[in-house]
Protein backbone atom coordinates (compact mmCIF):
# COMPACT_ATOMS: atom_id res chain seq x y z
CA UNK A 1 0.00 0.00 0.00
CA UNK A 2 1.39 3.93 -1.01
CA UNK A 3 2.03 5.91 1.80
CA UNK A 4 -0.26 9.28 1.70
CA UNK A 5 1.92 12.46 0.40
CA UNK A 6 1.08 14.90 3.40
CA UNK A 7 2.01 18.90 2.96
CA UNK A 8 1.26 21.36 5.68
CA UNK A 9 0.49 24.87 5.34
CA UNK A 10 1.55 27.66 7.89
CA UNK A 11 1.74 31.53 8.19
CA UNK A 12 2.64 34.00 10.65
CA UNK A 13 1.16 37.98 10.04
CA UNK A 14 4.30 39.77 10.71
CA UNK A 15 7.50 40.09 10.09
CA UNK A 16 8.81 40.81 13.45
CA UNK A 17 11.38 38.50 15.16
CA UNK A 18 9.04 36.81 17.51
CA UNK A 19 6.68 36.04 14.92
CA UNK A 20 9.64 34.62 12.78
CA UNK A 21 10.80 32.20 15.38
CA UNK A 22 6.91 31.04 16.40
CA UNK A 23 6.97 29.91 12.21
CA UNK A 24 10.45 28.48 12.47
CA UNK A 25 9.21 26.75 15.18
CA UNK A 26 5.96 25.16 12.91
CA UNK A 27 7.61 24.54 10.31
CA UNK A 28 10.17 22.41 12.84
CA UNK A 29 7.11 20.76 14.22
CA UNK A 30 5.48 19.68 11.02
CA UNK A 31 8.58 18.25 9.33
CA UNK A 32 9.19 16.02 12.62
CA UNK A 33 5.55 15.51 12.65
CA UNK A 34 4.65 14.06 8.88
CA UNK A 35 7.91 12.47 9.22
CA UNK A 36 7.56 10.25 12.09
CA UNK A 37 3.58 9.13 11.32
CA UNK A 38 3.46 6.14 9.78
CA UNK A 39 2.40 5.55 6.63
CA UNK A 40 2.91 9.92 5.86
CA UNK A 41 5.35 10.67 2.95
CA UNK A 42 6.40 14.50 3.54
CA UNK A 43 5.85 16.35 0.84
CA UNK A 44 6.62 20.06 1.82
CA UNK A 45 5.89 22.31 4.53
CA UNK A 46 4.38 25.31 2.75
CA UNK A 47 4.64 28.59 4.23
CA UNK A 48 3.99 32.24 4.08
CA UNK A 49 5.67 34.84 6.26
CA UNK A 50 4.65 38.58 6.89
CA UNK A 51 1.44 37.90 4.92
CA UNK A 52 -2.22 38.57 5.89
CA UNK A 53 -4.45 36.05 5.98
CA UNK A 54 -7.21 38.14 4.87
CA UNK A 55 -6.77 37.15 1.29
CA UNK A 56 -5.03 34.41 -0.81
CA UNK A 57 -3.89 36.45 -3.04
CA UNK A 58 -0.57 37.32 -2.34
CA UNK A 59 0.29 33.88 -0.74
CA UNK A 60 2.78 32.65 -2.79
CA UNK A 61 3.17 29.59 -0.63
CA UNK A 62 -0.65 28.80 0.05
CA UNK A 63 -0.98 29.10 -3.74
CA UNK A 64 1.71 27.24 -4.65
CA UNK A 65 0.22 24.31 -2.26
CA UNK A 66 -3.25 24.33 -4.28
CA UNK A 67 -2.21 24.52 -7.51
CA UNK A 68 0.38 20.90 -6.19
CA UNK A 69 -3.00 19.37 -5.22
CA UNK A 70 -4.30 19.99 -8.33
CA UNK A 71 -1.54 18.04 -9.75
CA UNK A 72 -2.38 15.68 -7.70
CA UNK A 73 1.27 15.80 -5.59
CA UNK A 74 -0.58 16.24 -2.26
CA UNK A 75 -3.08 14.08 -0.96
CA UNK A 76 -3.50 15.25 2.54
CA UNK A 77 -2.84 18.78 3.83
CA UNK A 78 -2.47 19.65 7.54
CA UNK A 79 -2.00 22.92 9.57
CA UNK A 80 -2.77 24.06 12.78
CA UNK A 81 -6.04 25.94 12.84
CA UNK A 82 -8.55 28.04 10.87
CA UNK A 83 -7.14 31.18 11.08
CA UNK A 84 -3.52 30.29 10.19
CA UNK A 85 -5.17 29.17 6.41
CA UNK A 86 -7.36 31.93 6.09
CA UNK A 87 -9.72 34.70 7.98
CA UNK A 88 -11.74 35.03 5.15
CA UNK A 89 -14.58 32.74 5.45
CA UNK A 90 -15.22 32.65 1.95
CA UNK A 91 -11.91 31.60 1.04
CA UNK A 92 -11.88 28.99 3.46
CA UNK A 93 -14.72 27.20 2.41
CA UNK A 94 -13.96 27.80 -0.97
CA UNK A 95 -10.65 26.33 -1.07
CA UNK A 96 -11.62 23.19 1.77
CA UNK A 97 -14.45 22.62 -0.88
CA UNK A 98 -12.32 22.57 -4.28
CA UNK A 99 -9.79 19.83 -2.23
CA UNK A 100 -12.44 17.91 -1.40
CA UNK A 101 -13.49 17.80 -4.60
CA UNK A 102 -9.93 16.67 -5.43
CA UNK A 103 -10.35 13.70 -2.62
CA UNK A 104 -7.52 16.14 -0.56
CA UNK A 105 -8.98 16.24 3.13
CA UNK A 106 -7.60 19.04 5.27
CA UNK A 107 -6.81 18.84 8.67
CA UNK A 108 -7.01 21.41 10.93
CA UNK A 109 -5.40 20.57 14.05
CA UNK A 110 -5.80 22.97 16.96
CA UNK A 111 -9.53 22.79 16.33
CA UNK A 112 -10.14 19.16 15.81
CA UNK A 113 -11.71 19.33 12.29
CA UNK A 114 -11.06 17.07 9.73
CA UNK A 115 -13.28 17.99 6.53
CA UNK A 116 -13.70 14.04 5.80
CA UNK A 117 -15.99 14.38 8.95
CA UNK A 118 -19.69 14.49 8.03
CA UNK A 119 -19.83 17.81 10.51
CA UNK A 120 -16.56 19.07 9.18
CA UNK A 121 -17.68 21.60 6.87
CA UNK A 122 -20.14 22.61 9.93
CA UNK A 123 -17.61 23.13 12.48
CA UNK A 124 -15.49 24.57 9.95
CA UNK A 125 -17.63 27.31 9.14
CA UNK A 126 -18.13 28.16 12.69
CA UNK A 127 -14.44 28.27 13.13
CA UNK A 128 -14.17 30.81 9.78
CA UNK A 129 -16.86 32.94 10.88
CA UNK A 130 -14.92 33.41 14.39
CA UNK A 131 -11.52 33.88 12.56
CA UNK A 132 -13.07 36.47 10.52
CA UNK A 133 -14.28 38.57 13.32
CA UNK A 134 -11.81 38.18 15.33
CA UNK A 135 -9.44 39.56 12.13
CA UNK A 136 -12.34 42.38 11.69
CA UNK A 137 -11.40 43.76 15.62
CA UNK A 138 -7.80 43.33 15.37
CA UNK A 139 -7.93 45.58 12.15
CA UNK A 140 -10.53 48.27 13.99
CA UNK A 141 -8.35 48.42 16.78
CA UNK A 142 -4.85 49.11 14.79
CA UNK A 143 -6.90 51.53 12.92
CA UNK A 144 -7.81 53.01 16.36
CA UNK A 145 -4.47 53.26 17.70
CA UNK A 146 -2.97 54.42 14.55
CA UNK A 147 -5.48 57.47 14.05
CA UNK A 148 -4.98 58.30 18.10
CA UNK A 149 -0.68 58.54 17.35
CA UNK A 150 -1.29 60.58 14.26
CA UNK A 151 -3.29 63.28 16.26
CA UNK A 152 -0.97 63.73 18.70
CA UNK A 153 1.52 64.10 15.89
CA UNK A 154 3.53 60.77 15.05
CA UNK A 155 4.45 60.34 11.84
CA UNK A 156 3.82 57.17 9.97
CA UNK A 157 6.28 55.80 6.96
CA UNK A 158 8.16 58.34 5.50
CA UNK A 159 11.07 56.60 5.64
CA UNK A 160 12.35 57.16 1.58
CA UNK A 161 10.84 60.78 1.64
CA UNK A 162 13.46 63.07 0.43
CA UNK A 163 14.70 65.75 2.60
CA UNK A 164 13.11 64.04 5.85
CA UNK A 165 14.12 60.96 8.08
CA UNK A 166 11.58 59.73 10.44
CA UNK A 167 13.10 59.03 13.94
CA UNK A 168 11.15 57.58 16.89
CA UNK A 169 7.86 58.75 14.78
CA UNK A 170 9.43 62.72 14.16
CA UNK A 171 10.73 64.03 11.03
CA UNK A 172 14.01 65.69 11.11
CA UNK A 173 16.36 67.19 7.92
CA UNK A 174 18.68 65.54 5.90
CA UNK A 175 20.87 68.78 4.88
CA UNK A 176 22.32 67.38 1.41
CA UNK A 177 18.89 66.04 0.67
CA UNK A 178 16.91 69.44 1.83
CA UNK A 179 19.23 71.59 -0.94
CA UNK A 180 17.60 69.00 -3.72
CA UNK A 181 14.09 70.02 -2.35
CA UNK A 182 14.96 73.78 -2.66
CA UNK A 183 16.79 73.40 -6.03
CA UNK A 184 13.33 72.66 -7.16
CA UNK A 185 10.86 75.35 -5.61
CA UNK A 186 13.29 77.75 -6.51
CA UNK A 187 13.37 76.50 -9.91
CA UNK A 188 9.58 76.19 -10.37
CA UNK A 189 8.77 79.24 -8.27
CA UNK A 190 11.30 81.99 -9.61
CA UNK A 191 12.44 80.44 -12.66
CA UNK A 192 9.44 79.14 -14.15
CA UNK A 193 10.21 75.88 -14.91
CA UNK A 194 8.22 73.27 -15.79
CA UNK A 195 8.34 69.75 -13.88
CA UNK A 196 10.00 67.82 -17.51
CA UNK A 197 12.82 70.56 -17.55
CA UNK A 198 13.89 70.22 -13.74
CA UNK A 199 13.84 66.63 -14.00
CA UNK A 200 16.46 66.63 -16.79
CA UNK A 201 18.26 69.16 -15.28
CA UNK A 202 18.66 67.26 -12.06
CA UNK A 203 19.30 64.05 -13.68
CA UNK A 204 22.06 66.17 -15.95
CA UNK A 205 23.73 67.44 -12.28
CA UNK A 206 23.70 64.01 -11.23
CA UNK A 207 21.55 63.98 -8.37
CA UNK A 208 19.10 60.66 -8.16
CA UNK A 209 15.86 60.41 -6.50
CA UNK A 210 15.81 58.93 -2.98
CA UNK A 211 15.79 55.70 -4.25
CA UNK A 212 18.64 56.26 -6.16
CA UNK A 213 16.89 56.34 -9.35
CA UNK A 214 16.79 58.91 -12.20
CA UNK A 215 14.08 61.77 -11.80
CA UNK A 216 10.95 62.06 -13.51
CA UNK A 217 8.31 64.47 -14.06
CA UNK A 218 5.67 63.10 -11.81
CA UNK A 219 8.33 62.29 -8.84
CA UNK A 220 9.51 66.42 -9.45
CA UNK A 221 5.53 67.21 -9.34
CA UNK A 222 4.82 64.75 -5.96
CA UNK A 223 7.67 67.41 -4.24
CA UNK A 224 6.10 70.39 -5.14
CA UNK A 225 2.52 69.08 -3.65
CA UNK A 226 4.02 67.61 -0.49
CA UNK A 227 2.60 69.95 2.24
CA UNK A 228 5.50 68.28 4.51
CA UNK A 229 8.37 70.54 3.09
CA UNK A 230 6.15 73.57 4.43
CA UNK A 231 6.55 72.11 7.64
CA UNK A 232 2.87 70.87 7.82
CA UNK A 233 1.46 67.23 8.43
CA UNK A 234 -0.82 65.64 6.27
CA UNK A 235 -1.63 62.39 6.96
CA UNK A 236 -4.35 59.12 6.69
CA UNK A 237 -3.72 60.54 2.84
CA UNK A 238 -4.93 56.41 1.78
CA UNK A 239 -7.54 53.77 3.22
CA UNK A 240 -8.11 50.15 2.68
CA UNK A 241 -12.42 50.30 2.04
CA UNK A 242 -12.54 47.04 4.39
CA UNK A 243 -10.47 44.30 6.15
CA UNK A 244 -11.38 41.66 3.35
CA UNK A 245 -10.11 42.87 0.37
CA UNK A 246 -7.99 45.67 1.55
CA UNK A 247 -9.04 47.92 -1.50
CA UNK A 248 -6.78 51.17 -1.27
CA UNK A 249 -8.67 54.51 -1.78
CA UNK A 250 -7.34 57.87 -2.07
CA UNK A 251 -8.62 60.15 0.77
CA UNK A 252 -10.21 63.14 -0.20
CA UNK A 253 -11.29 64.05 3.40
CA UNK A 254 -14.95 63.48 2.59
CA UNK A 255 -15.28 60.48 4.46
CA UNK A 256 -15.83 61.12 8.12
CA UNK A 257 -14.55 57.88 9.54
CA UNK A 258 -11.24 58.54 8.16
CA UNK A 259 -10.85 61.97 7.99
CA UNK A 260 -7.71 63.87 6.50
CA UNK A 261 -5.30 64.26 9.72
CA UNK A 262 -3.37 67.66 9.03
CA UNK A 263 -1.13 69.76 11.61
CA UNK A 264 -0.14 73.54 10.71
CA UNK A 265 3.96 74.20 11.82
CA UNK A 266 4.42 70.00 12.44
CA UNK A 267 8.18 70.09 12.15
CA UNK A 268 10.80 72.18 10.94
CA UNK A 269 10.35 73.24 7.05
CA UNK A 270 12.34 73.05 4.19
CA UNK A 271 10.99 75.88 2.38
CA UNK A 272 9.56 79.57 3.60
CA UNK A 273 5.61 79.67 4.03
CA UNK A 274 5.90 82.05 0.89
CA UNK A 275 7.77 79.85 -1.46
CA UNK A 276 5.21 77.39 -0.71
CA UNK A 277 2.06 79.35 -1.50
CA UNK A 278 3.31 80.97 -4.69
CA UNK A 279 4.26 77.46 -5.53
CA UNK A 280 0.71 75.86 -5.34
CA UNK A 281 -0.35 79.02 -6.67
CA UNK A 282 1.09 78.51 -9.79
CA UNK A 283 0.52 74.36 -9.55
CA UNK A 284 -3.40 75.69 -9.98
CA UNK A 285 -2.58 78.30 -12.70
CA UNK A 286 -0.57 76.07 -14.94
CA UNK A 287 -3.24 72.89 -14.33
CA UNK A 288 -5.59 75.49 -15.88
CA UNK A 289 -4.15 76.79 -18.87
CA UNK A 290 -3.26 72.66 -19.48
CA UNK A 291 -6.97 72.23 -18.77
CA UNK A 292 -8.16 75.20 -21.09
CA UNK A 293 -6.03 73.52 -23.63
CA UNK A 294 -3.00 76.41 -23.82
CA UNK A 295 0.48 74.67 -23.17
CA UNK A 296 2.55 76.16 -20.13
CA UNK A 297 6.07 76.59 -21.58
CA UNK A 298 9.28 77.97 -20.56
CA UNK A 299 11.70 77.65 -23.19
CA UNK A 300 12.13 81.11 -23.06
CA UNK A 301 12.51 83.48 -20.09
CA UNK A 302 9.56 85.04 -20.48
CA UNK A 303 7.23 82.22 -21.16
CA UNK A 304 3.69 82.38 -20.13
CA UNK A 305 4.42 85.67 -18.19
CA UNK A 306 3.53 88.00 -21.37
CA UNK A 307 -0.14 89.28 -21.45
CA UNK A 308 -2.21 91.37 -23.56
CA UNK A 309 -3.32 94.75 -21.83
CA UNK A 310 -6.23 94.47 -24.15
CA UNK A 311 -8.34 90.82 -24.01
CA UNK A 312 -5.91 89.53 -21.42
CA UNK A 313 -4.84 86.60 -23.51
CA UNK A 314 -1.14 85.38 -23.20
CA UNK A 315 1.75 86.28 -25.79
CA UNK A 316 3.28 82.95 -27.78
CA UNK A 317 6.63 83.54 -29.79
CA UNK A 318 5.57 83.53 -33.63
CA UNK A 319 7.57 81.02 -34.84
CA UNK A 320 10.35 83.00 -36.11
CA UNK A 321 13.82 81.15 -35.66
CA UNK A 322 16.17 84.31 -35.84
CA UNK A 323 16.39 86.40 -32.38
CA UNK A 324 16.33 89.65 -34.54
CA UNK A 325 12.77 88.49 -35.95
CA UNK A 326 11.48 86.72 -33.57
CA UNK A 327 8.23 88.46 -31.23
CA UNK A 328 5.17 87.86 -29.46
CA UNK A 329 1.90 87.90 -30.89
CA UNK A 330 -1.34 87.61 -28.91
CA UNK A 331 -3.00 84.30 -28.66
CA UNK A 332 -6.62 85.65 -29.39
CA UNK A 333 -5.15 87.49 -32.31
CA UNK A 334 -3.20 84.50 -33.31
CA UNK A 335 -6.35 82.33 -33.54
CA UNK A 336 -9.33 84.62 -34.31
CA UNK A 337 -7.89 87.61 -36.25
CA UNK A 338 -7.15 90.95 -35.17
CA UNK A 339 -10.87 91.93 -35.46
CA UNK A 340 -12.59 91.85 -32.11
CA UNK A 341 -15.99 90.38 -32.14
CA UNK A 342 -18.81 88.56 -30.40
CA UNK A 343 -19.25 84.90 -32.09
CA UNK A 344 -22.57 82.92 -31.84
CA UNK A 345 -21.44 81.19 -29.14
CA UNK A 346 -21.52 84.59 -27.31
CA UNK A 347 -18.03 85.04 -26.74
CA UNK A 348 -15.65 87.91 -27.08
CA UNK A 349 -13.37 87.01 -30.08
CA UNK A 350 -10.42 88.39 -31.78
CA UNK A 351 -8.21 91.32 -30.60
CA UNK A 352 -6.28 94.40 -32.48
CA UNK A 353 -2.96 94.58 -30.20
CA UNK A 354 0.16 94.52 -31.65
CA UNK A 355 3.19 92.36 -31.59
CA UNK A 356 6.53 92.87 -29.46
CA UNK A 357 9.88 91.91 -30.42
CA UNK A 358 11.56 89.82 -27.74
CA UNK A 359 14.87 92.04 -27.53
CA UNK A 360 12.14 95.22 -26.85
CA UNK A 361 11.54 92.56 -23.55
CA UNK A 362 15.14 92.52 -22.91
CA UNK A 363 15.83 96.19 -22.95
CA UNK A 364 12.72 97.03 -20.90
CA UNK A 365 13.77 94.12 -18.36
CA UNK A 366 17.65 95.63 -18.56
CA UNK A 367 16.35 99.05 -17.76
CA UNK A 368 14.44 98.07 -14.86
CA UNK A 369 17.09 95.95 -13.00
CA UNK A 370 19.72 98.98 -13.53
CA UNK A 371 16.64 101.01 -12.02
CA UNK A 372 16.26 99.06 -8.97
CA UNK A 373 20.08 98.78 -8.52
CA UNK A 374 20.25 102.63 -8.57
CA UNK A 375 17.14 103.42 -6.49
CA UNK A 376 17.29 100.44 -4.22
CA UNK A 377 17.67 102.98 -0.85
CA UNK A 378 14.59 104.37 -1.98
CA UNK A 379 12.84 101.37 -3.31
CA UNK A 380 13.44 100.79 0.59
CA UNK A 381 12.55 103.63 2.19
CA UNK A 382 9.51 103.50 0.31
CA UNK A 383 8.57 99.88 0.93
CA UNK A 384 8.98 101.06 4.43
CA UNK A 385 6.82 104.47 4.52
CA UNK A 386 3.77 102.57 2.50
CA UNK A 387 4.02 99.59 5.51
CA UNK A 388 3.72 102.97 8.69
CA UNK A 389 1.26 104.13 6.01
CA UNK A 390 -0.84 100.91 6.35
CA UNK A 391 -0.25 100.59 10.00
CA UNK A 392 -1.39 104.12 10.64
CA UNK A 393 -4.74 103.64 8.54
CA UNK A 394 -5.68 100.56 10.57
CA UNK A 395 -7.68 101.65 13.49
CA UNK A 396 -6.78 102.00 17.15
CA UNK A 397 -9.02 102.08 20.24
CA UNK A 398 -9.89 100.93 23.68
CA UNK A 399 -12.49 97.80 23.49
CA UNK A 400 -13.30 98.17 26.66
CA UNK A 401 -15.95 100.64 25.94
CA UNK A 402 -17.54 98.40 23.00
CA UNK A 403 -16.84 95.19 26.13
CA UNK A 404 -19.32 97.86 27.91
CA UNK A 405 -21.77 98.32 25.12
CA UNK A 406 -21.81 94.18 24.75
CA UNK A 407 -22.99 94.29 28.26
CA UNK A 408 -25.27 96.73 27.78
CA UNK A 409 -26.76 94.82 25.09
CA UNK A 410 -27.06 91.56 27.06
CA UNK A 411 -28.80 93.69 29.94
CA UNK A 412 -31.19 94.80 27.44
CA UNK A 413 -31.97 91.38 25.92
CA UNK A 414 -32.62 90.05 29.45
CA UNK A 415 -35.05 93.22 29.86
CA UNK A 416 -37.32 92.44 26.91
CA UNK A 417 -37.77 88.90 28.04
CA UNK A 418 -39.27 90.49 31.28
CA UNK A 419 -41.07 92.66 29.18
CA UNK A 420 -42.58 89.64 27.38
CA UNK A 421 -42.70 87.58 30.31
CA UNK A 422 -45.60 90.43 31.71
CA UNK A 423 -47.42 90.23 28.26
CA UNK A 424 -46.11 93.65 27.88
CA UNK A 425 -44.87 92.51 24.30
CA UNK A 426 -45.69 89.66 22.32
CA UNK A 427 -42.89 86.91 21.41
CA UNK A 428 -42.64 87.86 17.77
CA UNK A 429 -41.77 91.30 18.93
CA UNK A 430 -39.06 89.82 21.26
CA UNK A 431 -37.94 87.39 18.70
CA UNK A 432 -37.42 90.54 16.46
CA UNK A 433 -35.14 92.72 19.16
CA UNK A 434 -33.33 89.41 20.19
CA UNK A 435 -31.88 89.37 16.69
CA UNK A 436 -31.39 92.93 16.98
CA UNK A 437 -29.23 92.81 19.96
CA UNK A 438 -27.63 89.79 18.54
CA UNK A 439 -26.49 91.16 15.44
CA UNK A 440 -25.05 94.15 17.04
CA UNK A 441 -23.06 92.35 19.25
CA UNK A 442 -21.78 90.13 16.53
CA UNK A 443 -20.58 93.54 15.21
CA UNK A 444 -19.04 94.96 18.23
CA UNK A 445 -17.24 91.59 19.10
CA UNK A 446 -15.49 91.16 15.23
CA UNK A 447 -14.01 95.18 16.16
CA UNK A 448 -12.89 94.08 18.87
CA UNK A 449 -11.44 90.73 17.65
CA UNK A 450 -9.64 92.72 14.97
CA UNK A 451 -8.25 95.24 17.67
CA UNK A 452 -6.95 92.77 19.60
CA UNK A 453 -5.35 91.61 16.04
CA UNK A 454 -3.89 94.34 14.84
CA UNK A 455 -0.68 93.55 16.49
CA UNK A 456 -0.20 90.22 15.16
CA UNK A 457 -1.31 91.95 11.99
CA UNK A 458 1.61 94.45 11.83
CA UNK A 459 4.39 91.80 12.32
CA UNK A 460 3.29 89.79 9.73
CA UNK A 461 3.18 93.11 7.42
CA UNK A 462 6.24 93.91 8.48
CA UNK A 463 7.88 90.40 7.82
CA UNK A 464 6.54 90.41 4.49
CA UNK A 465 8.17 94.28 3.88
CA UNK A 466 11.81 93.03 5.55
CA UNK A 467 11.48 90.01 1.96
CA UNK A 468 10.97 92.40 -0.15
CA UNK A 469 13.59 94.29 1.14
CA UNK A 470 16.25 91.55 1.50
CA UNK A 471 15.13 90.69 -2.33
CA UNK A 472 15.90 94.11 -3.51
CA UNK A 473 19.19 94.28 -1.93
CA UNK A 474 20.32 91.14 -3.37
CA UNK A 475 19.89 92.70 -7.13
CA UNK A 476 22.72 94.43 -5.99
CA UNK A 477 25.23 91.60 -7.19
CA UNK A 478 23.25 90.96 -10.01
CA UNK A 479 24.35 90.58 -13.82
CA UNK A 480 22.23 93.25 -15.19
CA UNK A 481 22.25 91.31 -19.07
CA UNK A 482 21.68 88.31 -17.88
CA UNK A 483 18.87 86.11 -19.51
CA UNK A 484 18.71 83.62 -16.83
CA UNK A 485 18.31 86.98 -14.40
CA UNK A 486 15.48 88.08 -16.43
CA UNK A 487 13.79 84.60 -15.95
CA UNK A 488 14.35 84.71 -12.08
CA UNK A 489 13.14 88.18 -11.54
CA UNK A 490 10.27 88.45 -14.08
CA UNK A 491 6.92 88.38 -12.58
CA UNK A 492 5.00 89.27 -15.26
CA UNK A 493 4.21 91.59 -18.38
CA UNK A 494 1.32 93.39 -19.58
CA UNK A 495 1.50 94.48 -23.36
CA UNK A 496 -0.54 97.84 -24.23
CA UNK A 497 -0.62 98.76 -28.40
CA UNK A 498 1.24 101.98 -27.67
CA UNK A 499 4.69 101.49 -27.24
CA UNK A 500 3.74 100.80 -23.82
CA UNK A 501 4.37 98.30 -21.25
CA UNK A 502 3.68 97.50 -17.55
CA UNK A 503 6.46 94.72 -15.94
CA UNK A 504 6.20 92.92 -12.47
CA UNK A 505 9.01 91.63 -10.53
CA UNK A 506 9.27 89.20 -7.81
CA UNK A 507 10.68 91.05 -5.49
CA UNK A 508 8.84 94.59 -5.11
CA UNK A 509 5.68 94.48 -4.28
CA UNK A 510 4.29 97.63 -7.51
CA UNK A 511 5.17 97.46 -11.05
CA UNK A 512 6.91 99.45 -13.87
CA UNK A 513 4.88 101.10 -16.15
CA UNK A 514 7.54 101.61 -19.36
CA UNK A 515 7.11 103.92 -22.81
CA UNK A 516 9.59 102.89 -24.99
CA UNK A 517 10.42 103.81 -29.29
CA UNK A 518 11.83 101.98 -31.98
CA UNK A 519 14.58 103.09 -34.21
CA UNK A 520 14.60 101.07 -37.73
CA UNK A 521 17.70 101.26 -39.89
CA UNK A 522 19.37 99.48 -42.88
CA UNK A 523 16.06 99.03 -44.49
CA UNK A 524 14.70 98.03 -40.91
CA UNK A 525 16.66 94.61 -40.61
CA UNK A 526 18.15 96.26 -37.69
CA UNK A 527 16.83 98.62 -34.89
CA UNK A 528 17.85 99.85 -31.58
CA UNK A 529 15.30 99.97 -28.68
CA UNK A 530 14.83 103.27 -26.49
CA UNK A 531 13.22 103.96 -23.24
CA UNK A 532 11.02 107.46 -22.83
CA UNK A 533 9.87 106.90 -19.53
CA UNK A 534 9.69 104.33 -16.94
CA UNK A 535 7.55 105.06 -13.55
CA UNK A 536 6.29 102.93 -10.37
CA UNK A 537 2.50 101.65 -10.59
CA UNK A 538 0.83 99.65 -8.44
CA UNK A 539 -0.13 96.27 -8.38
Amino acid sequence: MNNIKVAAYCRVSTDLSDQLHSLAAQIKYFTEYISEHEGWDLVEVYYDEGITGTSVKKRDAFNRMIADCENGKIELVITKEVSRFARNTVDTLCFTRKLTALGIRVIFMNDGIDTSDKDGELRLTIMASIAQEESRKISERVKWGIRRKMESGWVYGYSSMLGYKTIDGKLEIVPEEAEIVKRIFHSYVYEGKGCHTIANELNAAGLFTIKGKMWREDAVCRILKNDKYVGDLTQWKHYSTDFLTKRVLQNNGDNPDVPLITIKDHHEPIISREVWDLAQKQVFERGEMSREGRKFSQHYWFSSKVFCGKCGYTYNITGKTKKIKRSLRCVNRSKYGANPRVDANGAEVGCDNHAINERVLEVCMKHILEYVQFTRDRITKRLLENISEMQSCEPTFDVEPLKAKIEALNIKKRKAIDLMLDELITKEELKQQTAYYDEEISKLSETIASGQNVAENHKRQLDTIKNYIALVDQTADMDTGSIKVYGEMLKKVVVYDNYEIDIFLTCIPFGFKIRYHIHKYNRGHQFDVFIDACEVIPL
